[in-house]
């Protein structure tokens, strides 16, 4: 995918710290957004997996908590690499669009 430019309106002081933010972690405004955006398409993408699958919404937990949160009777594995692969190309090319 190529790269589309856009103009955005953000509000001067939101836009400052922006840039601060930018800065500090070694990265451009607009990657920052881009970083960002990405991330609301992964959060997107994993509440539709998590639906499709059947396990409600996913919530951050730790290592030792999966097993007992994995619905009964289900490969999360398998059912992972299956939604994966029907949908994955789906939505990314959603997100090439308008």
């Amino acid at each position: 995918m190529g790269k589309r430019k856009v103009t955005l309106s953000i509000e001067e002081g939101v836009l400052r710290e922006a840039k601060v933010v930018a800065s500090l972690e070694g990265k451009s405004l607009s990657g920052l957004v881009e970083e960002y955006l990405e991330s609301l398409a992964a959060s997107r993408w994993l509440e539709k997996l998590a639906a499709s699958i059947g396990t409600g919404r996913l919530e951050p937990t730790s290592e030792d908590e999966i097993p007992s949160q994995r619905p009964e009777g289900s490969n999360s594995a398998q059912a992972v690499r299956e939604t994966r692969r029907s949908r994955e190309g789906r939505i990314l090319h959603g997100l090439g669009e308008g």
